[in-house]
């Protein structure tokens, strides 16, 4: 397979491709920073997006974002991540001309590294087996070795299964260790599933169009002033 497929079963299933009025319905008493940004790795074909990247991942009944965006992550420490939200949009050219909405999830988890996420109980085993970079191409976890080696080396980690999008010219190295903003290392994201959200179609279009980097707005105001359904 040359994507990530979309979940068919699981939670993420029942907030997957909602009209802006539902969606609107749903978080329309959150209060909280969202920061929005395009996904390059997503492509349109037949009116269906694809995802050729390992993030967002999708896997597992959760989604995470964990080897994409890495200046981004460095924003915050990982644990002033909880609760903010982050918005993935499709490039103009999958959006025919626009930026349409691909994700939107609730950080419900933050961890520092792979080896803290790996070791935390707040994520299932199960999960972390379905975003496993040793044995999926496009996993976004990386497994460490011991508990005991130091979490930010690569050394400390089994390598990724050859095929995994992020082996050439050893990328998958800066999902281990990147240091961006202030010298900050990349927090680990992962969305609460009860406010992780879908789409694989073209529903949700940005109002103008976004820009390399990232936009950080308040909520209310990214879905009221920044957000139009068009099959409404």
């Amino acid at each position: 397979m040359d994507h990530q497929p979309f979940p068919t079963t699981g939670r993420l299933t029942s907030n997957m491709n909602l009209e802006f009025a539902k969606l609107n319905s749903k978080i329309c008493s959150e209060q909280a920073e969202v920061y929005s940004y395009i996904v390059a790795t997503i492509h349109n074909q037949n009116g269906q997006f694809f995802q050729t990247g390992s993030a967002p991942n999708f896997q597992g009944d959760m989604i995470s974002l964990c080897t994409c965006k890495h200046f981004m992550r460095t924003f915050m420490d990982a644990e002033d991540w909880v609760e903010k939200w982050i918005a993935g949009f499709s490039g103009v050219a999958a959006g025919n001309g626009d930026n349409v909405l691909v994700y939107l999830m609730k950080v419900g988890y933050a961890f520092k590294s792979h080896m803290s996420l790996w070791f935390a109980d707040e994520i299932s085993d199960e999960t972390k087996q379905a975003k496993l970079a040793r044995i999926n191409k496009f996993g976004d976890i990386y497994q460490p070795k011991d508990q005991m080696s130091d979490e930010f080396a690569v050394q400390s980690y089994i390598h990724p299964v050859e095929s995994h999008v992020h082996c050439n010219n050893n990328n998958w190295h800066n999902d281990i260790n990147y240091e961006g903003c202030k010298g900050r290392k990349a927090a680990l994201l992962v969305g609460d599933p009860e406010y992780s959200f879908l789409w694989n179609q073209p529903m949700i279009y940005y109002k103008g169009h976004l820009h390399r980097g990232q936009k950080k707005s308040n909520l209310q105001t990214f879905l009221h002033e920044q957000l139009e359904d068009r099959r409404s």
